[in-house]
């Protein structure tokens, strides 16, 4: 299980390796009998690798799964902050004249990484919007049975909608939703915009966002 915390600038992390704080709820598990642990993941930002180290809480004795408390800018499984992928479905939502490639090319200058390929930004654009999908979220005047996911459906289920027009669906759900969270010239006003929508998203439904 995890619990996403509000987390201070990782790029300012000592060593480039960061700490994330449990707080209260370290104490708390403690007491309950819990042991605490670590867990690493990396992470990739302004040509920069940093070690995240989240605290890990568990409790075998009474076949709890582990608790792991991870920061709103960590993606689990994925190489680069919140704020890279939602930059990009951003960008490529909400500027019609801008193809896959270029937003993909914008988003990795803007946040310093090494690679990141257009088809890493499709696959967060279907992930956000299969998220939005299930939750019932969709695009305002869609034609009814339209479904977020138009385009992207797996086995068994078929599109109605050209591939084009069902790629049109999504840009424009995830530009509704995202409103330009993204797209801050100040690139730490648009983190902590990004990580706030993770964190409100996170606290709703309880699952991560991408």
């Amino acid at each position: 299980m995890y619990i996403l915390s509000q987390a201070e600038q990782f790029e300012k992390s000592e060593n480039k390796i960061y700490y994330v704080d449990a707080g209260i709820l370290e104490e708390q598990y403690l007491d309950a009998g819990y042991q605490r642990h670590e867990r690493c993941y990396k992470i990739i930002y302004q040509y920069s690798e940093y070690t995240i180290i989240c605290p890990e809480f568990r409790n075998p004795s009474i076949g709890a799964e582990p608790v792991v408390i991870i920061p709103d800018f960590l993606v689990p499984k994925r190489p680069y902050p919140i704020e890279a992928y939602l930059y990009a479905i951003g960008l490529y939502g909400s500027t019609p004249e801008m193809g896959q490639r270029k937003a993909a090319e914008a988003t990795r200058i803007r946040f310093g990484l090494p690679t990141f390929a257009h088809t890493t930004l499709g696959r967060a654009l279907k992930s956000l919007a299969g998220r939005l999908d299930k939750a019932g979220i969709k695009v305002p005047g869609a034609a009814a049975g339209q479904p977020a996911t138009a385009g992207t459906a797996g086995k068994g289920r078929q599109s109605e909608f050209p591939k084009a027009q069902a790629t049109m669906v999504l840009r424009k759900l995830a530009a509704l939703f995202l409103r330009g969270a993204a797209a801050q010239p100040d690139l730490r006003s648009a983190a902590a915009a990004c990580r706030e929508t993770a964190r409100k998203w996170y606290k709703e439904h309880q699952c991560f966002l991408l």
